[in-house]
């Protein structure tokens, strides 16, 4: 990606910027020059193959915002012609200055019968869940039915760790073990175990922090869980229901809810399938008892879904700007030393500009919404054949913000560590 976008710059020393200032025909000459060019890289480098063009791909209308439709016409071609020559199967949407840049299906939601995708295809979002979970619990706190200070036995008077307090959990430094470890180990029920069953787990097989609360960073599945718990003990609704109602419903996002594998029929929609690859074919990944509980994932949602959650964030809908600026902040171990993470949102720095973000891996799905706070640019990745996505959050990034990379050395990269390895 440096080397297309030196060529970038050295085409047109004055960016983008300079275009614009020009007619519409000089505009056009100049994108076309630039796409031109990015093809013939991207050709010339052997990336592009028939095989991936002729895969199922359908477009969605950009909507309209400040940028032009040169700009637009750069950004979608070059975008599209990045995924292609990465057998990228998924959707995708990026979006900066308010405009939707590119917002497209690529392949299949299910390789069985080789359904295409469409842009209203709800994924499994994985952790990207954990977004969700964290502000329902803002949401309780801002309307005092709660306090993330609080320890959790406050809500949960059986909870075996009485030192671990709600941010704990949120913030991933409670020091809890894997619950998933837990459901492999102990859990022999022929249904799905649920949030109350893992805690009966951890009052029936005991077992000891990692580390001393708040002392350390370790991601976990197990914190977002009991989350999960707590929303259903302070509000009295199952999990999914307080969703529906409270963040859902309000939003409008009417193609996002909480997968349940103990209700099959409710459950048989239209939506994708994780998959893995076998040979050269792939296979469906089936639930397991993992999916059962609910809060670290679970989470189904569509691209234009999840760019209403994107825009009821920028708005700050839902809770006070001064929550939200909250969630987003650096949490502070005992030793004062910060950790990129806040309350349920990871956080970045790309190019100075502030990135609030959560990856997503489960079940073949992989998943990615990053949110570049200071410029107000967007961008989600949603796929499912379990295909790693860290190299193609990276590269859409670099094409994203092209003006401002073609102004320094070489482009941020993404961190492996920050896209986790199970359920995260």
């Amino acid at each position: 990606m440096p080397n297309i976008f030196s060529k970038i710059k050295r085409s047109h020393p004055h960016g983008v910027n300079e275009a614009k200032k020009g007619s519409r025909g000089t505009g056009n000459i100049v994108f076309l020059g630039l796409t031109a060019m990015m093809m013939y890289v991207l050709a010339f480098s052997g990336v592009v193959n028939e095989r991936a063009i002729e895969k199922a791909v359908v477009f969605e209308e950009v909507l309209p915002g400040s940028l032009s439709d040169d700009e637009i016409f750069f950004f979608r071609d070059t975008i599209t012609k990045f995924l292609l020559a990465r057998n990228f199967n998924g959707n995708v949407l990026v979006a900066r200055e308010g405009t939707v840049l590119i917002s497209r299906s690529f392949g299949f939601s299910d390789f069985r019968n080789h359904t295409p995708l469409t842009i209203q295809m709800p994924f499994q979002l994985a952790s990207i869940t954990k977004t969700f979970t964290a502000t329902a619990i803002l949401m309780l706190h801002h309307d005092g039915r709660l306090h993330i200070d609080s320890m959790v036995t406050s809500y949960i008077p059986e909870f075996p760790y009485p030192d671990i307090s709600v941010r704990m959990l949120l913030n991933h430094t409670a020091g809890l073990q894997n619950y998933m470890w837990m459901v492999e180990r102990y859990w022999k029920q022929a249904h799905p175990p649920d949030n109350e069953d893992i805690l009966n787990l951890f009052l029936r097989h005991p077992r000891h922090l990692d580390f001393r609360p708040g002392t350390r960073f370790a991601y976990s599945n197990t914190g977002y869980a009991f989350l999960g718990l707590i929303i259903e003990r302070v509000s009295g609704q199952p999990f999914a229901g307080f969703m529906k109602e409270n963040i859902f419903d309000p939003l409008g996002l009417q193609h996002t809810f909480v997968y349940d594998p103990r209700l099959p029929e409710e459950m048989n929609v239209d939506r994708a399938y994780g998959f893995r690859r076998w040979g050269r074919s792939h296979i469906v990944i089936p639930d397991v008892p993992h999916d059962g509980v609910m809060g670290d994932k679970g989470i189904f949602s569509n691209i234009p879904d999840l760019f209403l959650w994107d825009r009821a964030i920028a708005e700050n809908r839902l809770l006070p700007e001064e929550l939200w600026q909250e969630a987003f902040s650096h949490t502070l171990l005992t030793n004062n030393r910060p950790v990129r993470y806040g309350l349920g949102w990871r956080l970045q720095s790309f190019m100075d500009i502030h990135v609030v973000h959560h990856p997503g891996r489960w079940s073949g799905f992989r998943t990615s919404l990053k949110r570049f706070t200071d410029k107000d640019a967007t961008l989600i990745i949603l796929s499912n054949n379990s295909r790693d996505i860290t190299s193609l959050v990276e590269g859409l990034q670099n094409i994203l913000f092209y003006r401002e990379i073609s102004e320094i050395s070489a482009p941020h990269e993404e961190d492996p560590e920050e896209y986790e390895v199970i359920g995260g």
